[in-house]
């Protein structure tokens, strides 16, 4: 079933981010858990859907070399009076003038599952060929799981990531 979004420019001009239910000040718990295991501490980041930005920032702090994307303009605006460590623009990952090849790493926690089904392939397509060929795509979304939740974004399960994915 089609779900309907708010207008993300509009969002973010009109919220304060802190007060976003997906503001997080400090990198997400489990891409800080990855990161470690895999022992990965440096190369290039794309965060896409970065909103505030904090995320993009956090792995700046880690030392990446990071580009942190919205398709929201207020959101790059805000994101860029607090830091200028990480370069911030607006693009559109169904429509991206992204580097061809350009990550090593990227990580999405707020966008894949806010796209209409009819886009996941355009997404996955796109994501392929900014990805570096020994590249991780770090996917963080809601799953099927998730109970209690009368809205909101997508939810997945696993087979259905692996399904979408794998192709």
């Amino acid at each position: 079933m089609p779900l309907d979004f708010p207008d993300w420019d509009s969002v973010y001009k009109q919220s304060n981010v802190e007060e976003l239910p997906w503001f997080n000040k400090n990198l997400d718990i489990d891409i800080d858990k990855e990161l470690k295991a895999r022992n990965i501490n440096s190369g290039s980041f794309l965060d896409i859907g970065t909103g505030p930005g904090t995320q993009a920032i956090q792995l700046s702090n880690l030392g990446f070399d990071v580009t942190a994307t919205d398709v929201s303009q207020a959101a790059i605006e805000k994101a860029k009076k607090i830091s200028n460590r990480v370069e911030f623009q607006v693009d559109n990952i169904l429509d991206s003038k992204l580097e061809k090849k350009g990550f090593d790493y990227i990580f999405d926690r707020g966008c894949f599952h806010t796209l209409k089904p009819s886009n996941w392939q355009k997404y996955v397509k796109t994501i392929k060929s900014i990805l570096k060929d020994d590249g991780t795509l770090f996917l963080k979304c809601f799953s099927i799981k998730e109970r209690n939740l009368t809205q909101g974004p997508y939810r997945f399960s696993e087979k259905e990531i692996i399904d979408i994915f794998s192709k």
